[in-house]
């Protein structure tokens, strides 16, 4: 519950200059990257916020882990160098909340959640019919604490899963492509 406040609390922050500030003619623009979506507003020619949700289930099959379902939700902020609706270099900014439920080969759950930020750069290009992809790359950052933990055996897989999640904790570049429509 503290999270999902804290998420509100910093949308609130974001929404509060958007009325009456874009002088953009296309406004709002819904993206999708297959297992997120999001939905931004510009502010001005040049820059976006909005918010963003999605879950990613990850078949992983390796030191008897079989699988692990990322859930995941924020805000972002987006700034182009050239202008939003137009081809542009970019930078973005994701930050929210995060939960990852991993099993392994004994049918053990591990549930860990934290924040993340994500800063991605890389290219967009904006068509003539709305339609935008934008392509980059950029560092991710999460903290994760174990939440609960829900044993089959006593085989240790534990151990294993939280090495894992230490390993992932930063990921110097985490790859981003997402496809949208402006209107």
């Amino acid at each position: 519950m503290k999270k999902i406040l804290t998420s509100i609390i910093l949308l609130l922050f974001l929404a509060s200059p958007l009325f009456g500030q874009s002088s953009e003619e296309k406004k709002f623009a819904v993206r999708t990257s297959i297992f997120a979506q999001a939905l931004t507003y510009n502010l001005d020619k040049q820059n976006g916020v909005g918010i963003f949700f999605g879950q990613l289930t990850t078949e992983i099959k390796k030191d008897n882990i079989k699988k692990a379902v990322n859930s995941f939700y924020g805000v972002n902020h987006a700034y182009a160098f050239n202008c939003i609706n137009c081809d542009s270099f970019f930078i973005i900014t994701l930050l929210g909340p995060y939960g990852a439920v991993y099993t392994t080969a004994d049918g053990s759950t591990y549930t860990y959640s934290g924040w993340a930020l994500n800063v991605v750069g890389g290219y967009g290009w904006y068509f003539e019919n709305d339609i935008s992809v934008i392509l980059g790359s950029g560092p991710s950052f999460t903290t994760w604490s174990k939440e609960s933990e829900n044993l089959k055996s006593d085989k240790g897989y534990g151990k294993v899963v939280e090495d894992r999640v230490k390993m992932l904790s930063f990921q110097p570049i985490t790859p981003f492509l997402a496809i949208g429509y402006s209107f």
